[in-house]
């Protein structure tokens, strides 16, 4: 009798221990972040910074799409920018339909669609460059967000325009070597409207000031 007790004891310990390393094989934790905080959030010898309240996290799937659809995101407004300066520029043709296409993207991917992105529970991850500041100036930051899908509006409208002769800048046309003759001037060049600039610079201006306070270097 003995040793039967002994033998069904020593087989709830092994089922138990088996239990919870079939549990841990199949947590799906497989070194993720879920337990990683700055120096400051929540270790006993830190406090956040003044002004900061970390909301608590969104588990780490969630984080990560949150954190790579957003970077995404900033990623395609920089392509768009740089084009677009490119044409503005001299870097290369000017093309007024790709232009107005391009600030419509950025138009399209800023206000609630890229604030949405921010959720404050997704902010403190690995490689998300966001400040806490998203959280404590939740406000500021969709106001950011906003200005962002308004300047880009502007300019896409601006980018539109085909002023009058007297008062437009003219830029080379970016098909004109395959459709203008060489001669011809009047198919070489497009007409832009003089605004074209200052909407694109307070666009720039736009991305800077957010930048300035919702972006540092990165939790890592």
């Amino acid at each position: 009798m003995r040793n039967l007790k002994q033998t069904l004891l020593a087989g709830a310990i092994g089922g138990s221990l088996l239990a919870v390393g079939v549990a841990q094989v199949f947590s799906f934790d497989f070194g993720d972040d879920n337990d990683y905080h700055p120096y400051w959030a929540g270790a006993p010898a830190y406090g956040p910074p003044p002004g900061y309240y970390l909301p608590p996290r969104l588990p780490s799937y969630e984080r990560n799409r949150l954190r790579s659809t957003r970077q995404s995101m900033m990623d395609d407004h920089r392509d768009a920018l740089n084009e677009l300066s490119a044409m503005l520029y001299g870097g290369k043709g000017f093309d007024r339909s790709k232009a107005v296409q391009l600030a419509r993207r950025i138009e399209a991917g800023s206000g609630v669609t890229l604030a949405r992105n921010f959720h404050p529970g997704s902010i403190v991850t690995r490689g998300s460059r966001a400040l806490p500041s998203v959280i404590s100036n939740q406000q500021a930051f969709k106001a950011n967000a906003e200005a962002l899908r308004t300047a880009a509006g502007a300019l896409a409208q601006a980018l539109a325009k085909k002023p009058p002769k007297d008062t437009a800048i003219y830029l080379p046309r970016a098909d004109a070597p395959f459709d203008c003759e060489k001669d011809d001037q009047a198919c070489s060049k497009v007409a832009v409207d003089p605004s074209v600039w200052e909407k694109f610079n307070n666009l720039l201006a736009t991305c800077d000031a957010c930048h300035t306070g919702f972006r540092g270097f990165g939790w890592w």
